[in-house]
């Protein structure tokens, strides 16, 4: 079968087979979470996460933000600090 798909056999090249990679997944594998949804995050310790169209992800607005916490990306409440989702599932290939 490999032979009847090469369009060059009958010219007397020599036909290879490619190995096929396996289609990456759009999901991404998470592990453990470095913090929990409710936590109130340090000012200055983590962050924020500028173009975040950039990365994928749909533009902030009603008054969260995008934080950077370790490798994940969270919503973040802009005025409290407050985690309230994590994100890094919706980022782009391009997200670290």
């Amino acid at each position: 079968m490999a032979e009847a798909q090469c369009r060059t056999a009958n010219t007397g090249a020599t036909c290879i087979t490619v190995p096929q990679r396996e289609q990456p997944s759009n999901e991404r594998t998470l592990g453990a979470a470095p913090v929990e949804i409710g936590t109130v995050l340090p000012r200055g310790r983590y962050t924020m996460v500028l173009n975040a169209g950039w990365y994928g992800l749909p533009p902030a607005k009603d008054g969260w933000v995008y934080f950077r916490i370790e490798d994940d990306v969270y919503r973040v409440d802009y005025e409290s600090r407050k985690v309230l989702e994590r994100a890094t599932s919706e980022t782009a290939a391009n997200w670290p």
